[in-house]
C-alpha cells in the first residue's frame, strides 16, 4: 500500500476514534448508561464494560498514530468496529431502533438504524487494509499536506452521513392522522 494512502486511513480512522473518546468522555456519566441501553451485558458489568470500550477505543486511536503500531491499530479498528456493529445489528434485528447509538456520547440522540451497521463494516473493511504491506519510502511535505488535507476533509464529511441518512420527520399529515387514530382509540 501506497504511504499516503496508508496515513490517510491511519490518521482518519484514528481522529474517529479519538472524536468518538473525547464525546464520551465529556458525557462520561452518562457512557455505562448507553452500554447498558444496548441490553448485550448485566447491567452490573454496564460500568466495566463502557470503561473497558472507553479505554479500547483511546488506545486504538494511539496506536494508529504511530508508524510501529500502525497495524496492530487497524486490527484493534476493525475488531471493535465490527463489535460495535453487531451490537447495532443485535438490536436492530430485536426491533429496538429507538435507542441511541451512542457513537459519539449522548449528546446528539442519534436512533440506530441499518445503514450504521453497514458503515461499521466498510470502516471494519478499511482499517484491514492497514494490515496490507506498505510500500517503503518517507513522504514528502507536499505527501504530508495532502494527507492532512484529507483527514481533515475526511473528518468534515463524515458527520453528514449522519444527516443524510437520517429518517425524514412525521409530515404534518403523518402527525395529524396518528394524533386522529390516537383520539379514535380512547
Amino acid at each position: 500500500m501506497h504511504p499516503v494512502l496508508e496515513l490517510t486511513i491511519a490518521l482518519s480512522l484514528a481522529a474517529l476514534f479519538a472524536a468518538a473518546t473525547l464525546h464520551q468522555l465529556r458525557a462520561l456519566a452518562e457512557w455505562p448508561g448507553l452500554v447498558r441501553n444496548y441490553r448485550l451485558v448485566p447491567d452490573a458489568a454496564a460500568g466495566v464494560v463502557a470503561g473497558a470500550l472507553l479505554a479500547a477505543e483511546a488506545l486504538t486511536a494511539a496506536m494508529l498514530v504511530g508508524a510501529p503500531t500502525r497495524r496492530l491499530g487497524g486490527a484493534s479498528a476493525a475488531l471493535l468496529l465490527i463489535l460495535f456493529g453487531a451490537a447495532l445489528w443485535i438490536n436492530l434485528r430485536r426491533g429496538r431502533t429507538s435507542i441511541d447509538c451512542g457513537c459519539f456520547g449522548s449528546r446528539l440522540r442519534q436512533r440506530i438504524a441499518a445503514w450504521m451497521v453497514a458503515r461499521n463494516l466498510a470502516l471494519a473493511l478499511l482499517a484491514l487494509t492497514l494490515l496490507l504491506p506498505r510500500a517503503r519510502g518517507a513522504l514528502s511535505a507536499f505527501e504530508l499536506a495532502v494527507v492532512l488535507t484529507c483527514v481533515s476533509t475526511l473528518a468534515f464529511l463524515y458527520p453528514v452521513l449522519a444527516v443524510v441518512f437520517r429518517p425524514f420527520p412525521p409530515t404534518y399529515d403523518d402527525n395529524y392522522l396518528v394524533a386522529g387514530q390516537n383520539r379514535g382509540s380512547r
